[in-house]
């Protein structure tokens, strides 16, 4: 009899976001979405965060839909304007652009 292979680890998500109202700075989980989904509500200056258990692998999926929209920068969660739940991100480098590309990471994860 031969060992079981183990699950392959579970693949990061892409789902819409919004901020929650008032100072807590949580980015809200919506439905899940596809990257071209998410690259068009990127180039709208909306919301997406990227969900899953793997800080490189959310990063990594996060950081290319930002490269799929323009220039971009990465950010650390904003803890001290945004809240205590922020998360980090990628956003454009030309401060016009609104929006956010989130990630989860082990210890900071957006809300349902």
């Amino acid at each position: 009899m031969s060992d079981p292979k183990p699950a392959p680890p579970p693949v990061p998500t892409i789902h819409e976001a919004d901020l929650a109202s008032g100072p807590s700075g949580a980015v809200l989980r919506g439905a899940e979405i596809d990257r071209a989904t998410a690259v068009a509500r990127r180039q709208l200056g909306g919301h997406v965060v990227v969900c899953g258990p793997d800080i490189r692998d959310t990063r990594a999926l996060a950081q290319q839909v930002e490269a799929s929209v323009g220039p971009y920068k990465r950010g650390v969660p904003h803890t001290r304007y945004a809240g205590p739940e922020a998360l980090p991100h990628f956003q454009q480098t030309d401060d016009t652009h609104s929006g956010h590309t989130f990630y989860e990471t082990p210890n900071r994860r957006a809300r349902n």
